[in-house]
């Protein structure tokens, strides 16, 4: 596996540093939870798991969750976190979903948190992996996807994602994010620059690590119309994980939707 989605080296390695993770599971599994008892949900699918964080805290809560990812060393992490090995299944979204999958689908529910969905960047690759995920889902099954819905970051003006300063071991460590929108000619696509610096303070600091990602400039109505012509019903873009009412004010957006009987 070899493009942007394999999360290796250092980024993988210092990948739940830069994570807060008590304090996202906090704010996002209420919600989550409160739409898997909504639609009756017991037997998940996270596809994008990385590390296996949330596939560990429904576990940890009586579901049966699964994770798949596009990344070996994320995987690998996951394994060794939740556990068993095969609960997590190495899969990229826009191909054809492995036996392994298969096997033990249909899924309750499918999510896709974490800004996994603007990574489908090419054309026909988020359709490709709608087509897929329908036919991983049970009838009337729930997909619920989390992301940013990066158009309203380009209408803001404001191409950089809040710095995040971490420490660990004694230490010292920053993770830089920006998207460059001109980057190519398409202005569907655009770039997102991942660097890592360790030291005291950012100016002085050493680069450990960059990387630069072509990610989908979704919007808020441009998800809905997606998901609705992948043949999806009760398809709503909200700004809350819990409430597919709440108005999408802002670029973390949330679509429910539910896979059509």
């Amino acid at each position: 596996m070899n493009d942007e989605r394999d999360f290796d080296g250092r980024i993988a390695d210092l990948y739940d540093v830069f994570v807060d993770w008590p304090s996202r599971l906090g704010r996002e599994m209420p919600g989550v939870e409160e739409r898997l008892r909504a639609a009756g949900a017991r037997r998940i699918l996270d596809v994008g798991c990385g590390t296996g964080r949330h596939v560990g805290a429904l576990v940890e809560r009586g579901y049966e969750a699964f994770g798949s990812d596009a990344s070996d060393a994320m995987l690998d992490q996951a394994r060794a976190h939740v556990g068993p090995p095969t609960r997590f299944v190495p899969w990229r979204l826009e191909e054809t979903a492995p036996a392994a999958l298969v096997d033990i689908a249909p899924f309750d529910a499918v999510l896709a948190l974490g800004n996994v969905w603007p990574q489908l960047a090419d054309d026909g690759q988020s359709d490709a992996a709608l087509e897929n995920l329908a036919g991983l889902l049970r009838d009337d099954g729930l997909l619920l996807l989390g992301l940013k819905a990066f158009a309203v970051r380009r209408e803001s003006g404001n191409p950089y994602l809040p710095l995040l300063r971490r420490t660990r071991e004694g230490k010292t460590w920053f993770f830089v994010r920006f998207m460059d929108f001109d980057a190519h000619d398409d202005p569907r696509r655009a770039d997102m620059h991942f660097t890592i610096l360790g030291g005291r303070e950012v100016e002085g600091s050493t680069m450990i690590d960059h990387r630069i990602a072509t990610l989908r400039v979704w919007s808020p109505d441009e998800l809905a119309e997606a998901v609705r012509a992948a043949g999806f019903q009760d398809v709503a873009v909200s700004g809350s994980i819990a409430d597919a009412s709440v108005p999408p004010t802002g670029e973390d957006v949330f679509v429910h939707a539910r896979r059509s009987r």
